[in-house]
């Protein structure tokens, strides 16, 4: 099942993914945040919260591995 993640202030909210519930929503001052598959509400915020965590952690290893190279790299041309 779909959910709709919105946000108001700082409270996190999982609706399942019906466009007029989200509607009702938006109207009443919540933001669109993302859209997660997840079997019920608790399941979905922290599907939200995995996606979050691995949109930081594969730039952190990516730039984790090119370092030494270009450490590398550097180091023979400054020869």
């Amino acid at each position: 099942m779909d959910f709709y993640i919105l946000k108001k202030q700082e409270k996190l909210v999982a609706i399942p993914a019906d466009e007029q519930n989200c509607k009702e929503y938006l109207d009443d001052g919540y933001f669109y945040v993302d859209k997660v598959a997840a079997c019920n509400e608790k399941s979905a915020l922290k599907a939200l919260q995995a996606k979050q965590v691995k949109a930081f952690k594969t730039p952190a290893v990516l730039l984790l591995l090119v370092l030494p190279i270009i450490l590398f790299a550097w180091l023979q041309i400054s020869r």
